[in-house]
């Protein structure tokens, strides 16, 4: 034995010391093929024929381990020493070999799977050479271009281009071979004439040596599609508000010009980011992990609303009112997430943000909505494309069924009645029938769906005649025009709400403010609406927690001046939403007065604000008390701020105002009947609010 030998023995758990030196090897193979092992029955019948006269005997065999697969080949030849006849066994290690050939025959059953799906494909398949000419035309290719496969293999790709398109085919092959896998929009030529828009995957074909041959590219007809976005995407731009389209997991997809603009940036710096990655949020981590918390609350259901400072052109930051809200399909699954702001900060920024957009590219490839089926003399169905196999799925057996019966399976009985009767109507008459767009909700899946169908009879080769039932699926288009008419009322519903709210509240703003003040006064009445509103929707327009719109009316005097120089204090109660709406902007006046005028002027004033119900619970009070600041005196003008303070809160809750210009500060107090002011139930509300 060779030193080979010795340490394959080694390797594999064999005889360590002599490595099986002196065993008689027919007799090992002998023991081994009485157990059963046809292998050793083969070499030991080898072996007896070599050592009686033959000239050689081999065999391949697998010899695994736990860690790798290996083959080898047994060779036996006669070998003559001192006039006696040995056999010298040879085992030579053919693994390479073996694994070359399941890797062949890998090889080839992967290319008459990828030629069947080729042939199959809904889509258009177009391969090409490196000079451009075209070397695969499939059966989608033909229907889309008008072309059939024999008078276009062959041609250039060329063929298709419009006569007047600026680019060659050698500029496409160039992008092709450097770049891998290519996706992009072109306008090609139909054999008719006609223009389509035509949405191109495209990516380098190679030979066995890894040399560049050419290039294989997927057609999809778009056109339809590109032009409802177009309509779309000229209405986002045309709104003023910023509007955007996220993928569920927080990728920014679209962006309307608003926020482009006004950051100073162009699309391509944002789409494709995480929202919270892009430039609007980019002036504080804190920011940032505020906006990825909301998109995963969303992502759950939530819808979400806060007023939040974005980041414009030259890193000013302003005040927007920022909503996150999901988008659903048909089936409540969540397919986007809508970002939307108004600006707050501008009077000239009040209108509504977009909250929904259209649903992504499809994906490319999908099953087509084209449908052909046949129903034979005896009414069974004889022929199903597979297109149409879909709408058989849940009938079971298909070829040979009654089409009757098939029909009473999918659809509901009055449905099912009417097409039996055209089906054997045409069959009857050979008159055609073309159905108008038909909507139908099916009996088997509870799904609905649109088709635009037709009937005709014909007379196949053997002499019979059956129905044609070619059908085309409307389901998707009729879905997405629901969703951009779903867009189009959005809009203007929530459009005209809005200004109205902000009109007269800038009609009431001007009244009383001089052209200089106009803006910032306006601004910040516009705030204590808008927290006021968060509130009442937060809600559901059921009612606000006191406590809640105190605070909210407060956020604008900063952090540390509500936590050391504000104190609160008032059972849990919960205001109607008028209540909340007139008592808030009271709050807001007076804590505007007292940062301006009172006691939060300077360094050490404070305030206190209290409520509760008195009178045996008749009356509701709240209570705004200011200590610590500068001397008081009445004021001398009476403008729009001292009219809420002291008419508009009390007119909405049909109640009085006290209002005490004392010297040592501001005391003001609201009284009112409990059931104008406090809403019945309110302690259950706060309760499910926090539940929920």
């Amino acid at each position: 034995m060779n030193e080979i030998w010795r340490q394959f023995s080694s390797e594999n758990n064999g005889d360590p010391t002599h490595h099986y030196l002196g065993q008689n090897y027919i007799h090992i193979c002998r023991e081994s093929a009485a157990k059963g092992d046809m292998l050793a029955a083969q070499v030991e019948a080898g072996l007896a024929k070599v050592l009686s006269g033959a000239k050689q005997f081999q065999v391949e065999y697998p010899c695994h381990s736990k860690t790798e697969q290996r083959w080898f080949e047994l060779i036996a030849t006669p070998l003559e020493l001192g006039g006696e006849r040995f056999v010298l066994i040879s085992h030579r290690n053919i693994t390479t070999r073996e694994l070359a050939k399941i890797e062949l025959t890998h090889a080839e059953q992967n290319t008459r799977n990828l030629a069947a799906i080729v042939a199959t494909m809904p889509d258009a398949v177009i391969a090409f050479d490196l000079d451009g000419h075209i070397t695969s035309w499939n059966a989608a290719a033909e229907k889309l271009y008008g072309y059939d496969r024999g008078g276009m293999v062959g041609q250039s790709i060329e063929m298709i281009y419009p006569p007047d398109w600026p680019r060659r085919a050698q500029d496409y092959i160039a992008e092709i071979v450097a770049g891998e896998l290519q996706h992009f929009d072109v306008t090609r030529q139909t054999r008719s004439g006609q223009l389509r828009t035509i949405a191109v995957t495209a990516a380098p074909v190679r030979s066995a040596s890894g040399n560049f041959i050419g290039a294989s590219s997927v057609h999809r007809d778009v056109t339809e599609e590109r032009r409802a976005e177009q309509r779309l995407r000229s209405i986002l731009d045309n709104l003023f508000a910023f509007v955007g389209v996220l993928e569920p997991d927080g990728t920014l997809v679209e962006a309307n010009r608003a926020p482009l603009d006004a950051a100073g940036i162009d699309a391509k710096d944002v789409i494709g980011k995480k929202f919270w990655d892009c430039y609007w949020w980019s002036y504080a981590p804190e920011t940032q992990k505020q906006i990825q918390e909301s998109c995963e609350r969303v992502r759950d259901g939530d819808t979400v609303r806060y007023d939040i400072q974005v980041q414009v052109a030259g890193g000013q930051l302003i005040w927007i009112d920022f909503q996150l809200a999901p988008l659903f399909d048909r089936d409540g699954k969540i397919v986007n997430l809508i970002p939307s702001g108004i600006d707050v900060s501008d009077r000239k920024a009040m209108m509504e943000a977009l909250e929904t957009s259209h649903s992504t590219f499809q994906n490319l490839v999908t099953g087509s909505p084209f449908g052909i089926y046949t129903v034979d003399a005896d009414f069974r169905l004889a022929h199903v494309s597979d297109g149409a196999q879909p709408v058989f799925a849940n009938v079971r057996p298909l070829i040979g069924r009654d089409f009757a019966e098939a029909l009473r399976v999918i659809w509901p009985a009055p449905f099912a009645e009417e097409a039996i009767g055209l089906f054997r109507h045409t069959l009857a008459t050979g008159e055609p029938y073309h159905a108008p767009a038909t909507t139908e909700r099916r009996r088997d899946s509870e799904v609905t769906e649109s088709y635009d169908w037709k009937l005709e009879r014909i007379t196949m080769p053997d002499g019979r005649l059956v129905v044609v039932c070619n059908f085309y699926d409307l389901s998707e288009r009729q879905r997405y025009d629901e969703h951009i008419r779903y867009l189009m009322r959005e809009v203007n519903h929530r459009s005209k709400n809005l200004l109205t709210v902000v009109i007269s509240m800038a009609r009431q703003t001007a009244r009383a403010s001089p052209p200089a003040e106009f803006i910032d006064r306006f601004s910040q009445r516009l705030f204590s609406l808008s927290g006021s509103q968060d509130l009442i929707v937060q809600g559901n327009w059921g009612g606000v927690s006191v406590r809640d719109l105190v605070e909210s009316q407060l956020r604008h005097l900063g952090e540390e001046v509500q936590a050391n120089r504000i104190r609160i204090e008032g059972p849990e109660m919960v205001f109607t939403p008028t209540a909340a709406q007139g008592i808030g902007m009271a709050l807001h006046e007076l804590s505007t007065n007292a940062l301006k005028y009172g006691s939060l002027s300077g360094t050490a004033g404070t305030v206190s604000i209290d409520w509760d119900t008195v009178e045996d619970g008749k009356t509701f009070r709240i209570r705004w008390h200011e200590h610590g600041g500068p001397p008081v005196a009445p004021p001398q003008d009476s403008g729009f701020g001292r009219t809420v303070i002291e008419r508009m809160a009390a007119i909405s809750v049909g109640g009085k105002v006290d209002l005490d210009y004392a010297p040592t500060g501001v005391q003001w107090a609201l009284a009112a009947p409990v059931g104008e002011v406090v809403l019945t139930g309110g302690a259950e509300l706060i309760k499910s609010m926090g539940e929920s």
